[in-house]
């Protein structure tokens, strides 16, 4: 799993407003700890989250203890170029195209995304439990780490950590940083649930299975 077969992957996104005619110049601010803001003209490519930025610090500091070879981070359009590697996926579906070829991914017999009346949730293949977003009296994050082998390139694998919000993306992530020893030797693949507190992914326990630890 540690050689140049070996990649993060982050979704990117796009500013909305660069799909309608003449879209205004200054999109985006900047606001300074001693309340100036400033009006930006920022990207007009691909937009990076916080919290994908967030992720993949945790798994380079983790990982690259193990590497000689620097840790290459790159974009789900790019990756999906070329499959012939072990990839970890930051982001769900509606964020990371890899992310959701894994999820979709006939060899995930473990977690997926979903939604009903009660809102956004995770849902446990094998057992039909439900994990929903932030919901009262104390509102916390949930998030998965998915990972099966990569059935198209056999000895690679597919990982993903996402969130039903920012923080379980990043949250997950904290939580295989610390893990990783044990679960990079796991080649049958599994899938975990992590509970978050808002804004700290430190908070991340594992909830499912087994859980919490």
């Amino acid at each position: 799993m540690f050689n140049n077969g070996f990649a993060l992957i982050y979704g990117t996104i796009i500013d909305s407003r660069l799909m309608k005619p003449n879209p205004e110049k200054h999109r985006f601010v900047k606001q300074f700890r001693d309340g100036r803001i400033i009006k930006l003209v920022g990207p007009w490519g691909d937009i990076v989250g916080n919290c994908e930025i967030r992720a993949a610090s945790y798994l380079i500091n983790a990982i690259s203890t193990y590497r000689q070879n620097p840790i290459k981070v790159i974009d789900d359009k790019t990756c999906l170029k070329n499959l012939d590697s072990t990839y970890v996926a930051f982001g769900s579906p509606s964020s990371n195209e890899l992310s959701e070829l894994i999820i979709k991914d006939s060899a995930n017999k473990f977690l997926e995304f979903g939604q009903d009346e009660q809102g956004t949730f995770i849902l446990a293949k094998q057992t039909g439990k439900k994990f929903y977003e932030l919901q009262e009296p104390i509102k916390k994050d949930y998030g998965i780490i998915l990972k099966i082998p990569n059935t198209r390139f056999p000895g690679y694998y597919f990982i993903v950590c996402a969130g039903l919000g920012e923080w379980g993306t990043s949250g997950s992530a904290w939580y295989l940083s610390k893990k990783w020893n044990d679960l990079s030797k796991d080649k049958s693949g599994f899938g975990i649930v992590v509970e978050i507190e808002q804004k700290s992914d430190t908070s991340a326990i594992k909830m499912f299975p087994n859980g919490p630890d």
